[in-house]
């Protein structure tokens, strides 16, 4: 079994408390950088606000060490710290924000998740603007653009992933995680 860290403001963080209880997952929310050496895996999501912004930038170089050793999902504005130029800078890739009030849905369509089509809800002004070549598409849409983008094991998503109906890409990510963490046990 392993055990899945979440960084992020509470009511988001609430709700993947949910989401993972739903799923059996254990999970923990990590404030300190001792608590990175317990997870397997680690979710951000949401990090617009400063005091989460002083908390990421705090756990940086924590985060960075063991960014081999655990598989990363960024949800939303979560992606933007995973990449090029921003906190951890372990994907090469980029993110727009800007604030939006509304949320919209799209139908997408990802291979390889249980059923292939899902809604997912949208900020509408979070985009991926730069992607390097060696990053991989998992998911895109006309509108939206690349929405699921994968490098080794770091994860991100455009979409709000909390508010999605379906958890489709908790499921992927968890996949992922335990087989980063089953190869390291060999």
């Amino acid at each position: 079994m392993f055990k899945i860290g979440m960084i992020g403001p509470d009511f988001l963080l609430q709700r993947n408390a949910e989401i993972f209880q739903q799923l059996q997952i254990k999970h923990i929310t990590v404030k300190h950088e001792k608590q990175l050496a317990q997870i397997d895996g680690l979710l951000i999501t949401g990090w617009k606000s400063a005091d989460y912004r002083k908390q990421l930038q705090q756990l940086q170089p924590a985060i960075q060490k063991r960014a081999r050793q655990i598989c990363l999902l960024g949800i939303a504005a979560g992606a933007a710290p995973l990449g090029q130029k921003n906190f951890f800078s372990v994907m090469d890739c980029a993110i727009s924000l800007r604030p939006s009030r509304s949320l919209t849905t799209a139908i997408l369509e990802m291979p390889g998740f249980t059923t292939d089509r899902f809604t997912a809800t949208f900020l509408p002004d979070v985009r991926f603007h730069h992607l390097a070549p060696n990053l991989g598409i998992l998911c895109q849409d006309k509108q939206y653009g690349p929405v699921v983008v994968r490098q080794g094991n770091y994860l991100a998503c455009s979409y709000v992933a909390e508010f999605t109906p379906q958890p489709h890409i908790y499921n992927y990510w968890l996949e992922m995680v335990a087989a980063l963490k089953n190869s390291r046990e060999f």
